[in-house]
């Protein structure tokens, strides 16, 4: 009888791991709410927002259209810097800053993002790549 017993438990102990992780949900971006979303989208946008008020004392950016790429880059560099915190299981709040940071970065985190594939392409493969990237819109 006491070995049945160990036997079970010995069992159990040894299933644990795969019972935990069955029990884990695993996120995709559809299983976030609209409310989440918004204030993503908010956050990331107010950080664009802050740069462009910024480039426009320095007299650099003085149009709508230039205005509208701003807000648009940042709101994707915001929803993808949500995701990978998400995936990181990063606290909320430091999520939130990260997004806002990023958001205010904007398209010089595409092309930072751009250059830091390309060296880990080139370094893995051992493959050249042109080097065509163009200057983010803040820097020209």
């Amino acid at each position: 009888m006491m070995r049945i017993v160990i036997a079970v438990v010995l069992a159990l102990q040894l299933l644990q791991p795969s019972l935990a992780m069955a029990t884990t949900t695993i996120k995709s971006p559809l299983s976030y709410s609209l409310q989440e979303y918004g204030v993503v989208l908010g956050i990331s946008m107010m950080g664009g927002l802050v740069r462009f008020i910024m480039a426009l004392r320095r007299g650099t950016m003085l149009s709508l259209s230039m205005l509208i790429g701003e807000l648009a880059t940042s709101a994707f560099v915001g929803f993808l810097t949500f995701w990978a915190c998400e995936a990181m299981e990063m606290n909320p709040l430091l999520t939130a800053c990260a997004v806002g940071m990023m958001g205010h970065i904007g398209a010089k985190t595409l092309a930072w993002a751009e250059v830091a594939g390309r060296r880990f392409i080139e370094h893995k493969f051992g493959m050249k790549l042109e080097d065509t990237m163009p200057a983010p819109l803040g820097d020209r």
